[in-house]
């Protein structure tokens, strides 16, 4: 259960208060969700396309700080590359989050998650070993709780690790990179999209899957995601 309270979600479980998701406590950009920086003055979105804006429920913070270590949005955000049951908390807390501070949300039409290539997707560390896209897992949870519907029209076409490259490396390395399925352009002809994924870095991800979905006649496409990454030197 998640329960949203100003600048914060709090996350419980069986009546045990497992924490709180921090918010973005202005200023954030209101283009890339940056936060610490007001839009007019944000630099990191200056080559982003496609898309109208990115909202975040929070800023992913680095395991390699002790404010990541401790950060339970940071914490759980990781936890959802190894186990897909972390994208309850999560989903639930971006539902809240939308309900709450981003209640425009609520006229999108279709939730789509950013894809994955076959070799790219998790496998869950339980004994269990399920393979899962996170961003498939949260779409899920989202659509439930805000009654969107949800489809995968995107396809990755090969794979393509991002975690090493420089931000104009990444610009590069996603062109081209994602396609839309067969019979995806009836699903967005005309529709209003909602784009999500776990964590925004660069906004290359975001860019792309974004121009696909508006070449494929989607009428705007935004994107949500969990947290944003605020590493600097990407």
């Amino acid at each position: 259960m998640c329960s949203y309270k100003g600048d914060r979600i709090t996350v419980t479980y069986r009546n045990d208060n497992k924490g709180d998701y921090i918010l973005l406590r202005e200023p954030y950009c209101l283009k890339c969700a940056y936060p610490g920086v007001t839009t007019d003055l944000c630099s990191w979105h200056w080559d982003d396309y496609g898309f109208e804006r990115i909202y975040a429920m929070g800023a992913y913070l680095s395991p390699d700080t002790p404010e990541g270590r401790n950060d339970l949005l940071s914490k759980h955000i990781r936890g959802l590359k190894m186990y897909p049951r972390y994208a309850t908390p999560l989903g639930l807390g971006l539902v809240e989050c939308i309900r709450g501070r981003y209640s425009e949300l609520l006229k999108m039409d279709l939730i789509v998650p950013i894809p994955l290539f076959d070799t790219e997707l998790k496998k869950s560390r339980d004994p269990v070993g399920v393979v899962y896209n996170q961003s498939a897992e949260l779409s899920m949870v989202i659509s439930k709780g805000i009654n969107i519907l949800y489809t995968e029209v995107l396809k990755k076409t090969r794979e393509q690790k991002m975690k090493k490259l420089t931000r104009a490396q990444r610009k590069e390395a996603v062109e081209g990179l994602y396609r839309i399925r067969e019979c995806g352009e009836r699903k967005v002809s005309g529709k209003k999209i909602l784009l999500v994924d776990d964590v925004s870095t660069s906004g290359a991800t975001a860019s792309e899957c974004s121009q696909v979905l508006i070449n494929a006649g989607a009428e705007i496409v935004n994107v949500l995601v969990a947290g944003r990454d605020i590493i600097v030197g990407v």
